[in-house]
Formats: C-alpha cells, sequence, structure tokens
C-alpha cells in the first residue's frame, strides 16, 4: 500500500502526541512523522528556520499532512493559520490541513468552515478509521475541503 510521505503532528500536549504516534506508527500510513509543540514551531518546521535552521528536507520532508490542535501555547492553531496562509501558494499549496480539538465548541467549527486551507475538523483522539480513509483521500489527490 502506497503511504504518505509526511505526517506532522502540532499539540502541546505530550499524552496526545505520543497516543497519536504510536497509532500513526501502527497503521504503517506514512514515511516520517514529526512532533512540534506549537504553531510557531510548526513554522519553523515548514520554513525550516529556528531550531530546524541547520536541517535539510533529508531529515525534515515538507509536510504533506497536519494535524493541528487548536488551543497551545505560545501561537494557538488559528494564529499559525493565520501565518500559514501568508506564506506563498506554492509551499502551502500542496499541504492539508486537519484541525484537532477535544473541544466541541461550535465556535471553533464555524471559524474552521471558513478557512480554505483547512480540510477537515477532527475531534481528537485519532481514529483508526479515520486516518485509514485520510491516508485513501490524500493518496487519491486530495487538497481541498470534502
Amino acid at each position: 500500500m502506497d503511504k504518505i510521505n509526511c505526517i506532522l503532528l502540532v499539540d502541546d500536549d505530550p499524552t496526545t502526541n505520543f497516543l497519536n504516534t504510536e497509532l500513526i506508527e501502527d497503521l504503517d500510513i506514512c514515511n516520517q512523522i514529526h512532533v512540534v509543540h506549537n504553531g510557531q514551531e510548526a513554522l519553523d518546521f515548514i520554513n525550516l528556520e529556528g531550531s530546524f535552521k541547520k536541517s535539510s528536507r533529508n531529515t525534515y520532508a515538507m509536510p504533506d499532512i497536519i494535524f493541528l490542535d487548536i488551543n497551545m501555547p505560545l501561537m494557538d492553531g488559528f494564529e499559525f493559520l493565520s501565518e500559514f496562509n501568508k506564506s506563498s501558494l506554492a509551499k502551502r499549496g500542496s499541504i492539508v490541513i486537519l484541525l484537532l480539538t477535544t473541544s466541541d465548541a461550535i465556535n471553533d467549527k464555524l471559524k474552521s468552515e471558513l478557512d480554505t486551507s483547512i480540510y477537515q475538523f477532527i475531534e481528537k483522539p485519532l481514529r483508526e478509521k479515520e486516518l485509514l480513509k485520510l491516508r485513501d483521500e490524500y493518496l487519491k489527490g486530495i487538497r481541498q475541503k470534502p
């Protein structure tokens, strides 16, 4: 089965990151999985800046899919999206973003529906069925909201 090249988990919760990483690894749906803890680290990862400045795309591939938590310190998910959307279309055009939250707040869902860079809104934790469906959709060429 084909795989997604790189998944980036953006979440400040160590338990969530551990569980999501374990599930993704167990399902063997991607070649690389990386974890950062806030929106600023995610931007640094994408742009190879900050702590990733001396790295290369061989070590840290451009993410194909980003699972983005909404509530994080320093830079939350919506602040990340605001900065990410300022990037060139060439840089952001191929990245699929899924918002992750434990919140069932209707405001978060409504706000996410207004941002065309967000593919989907998913409540934590990640589930096997969702991940396998997402992998299949990604490999078929998803780039827009369903």
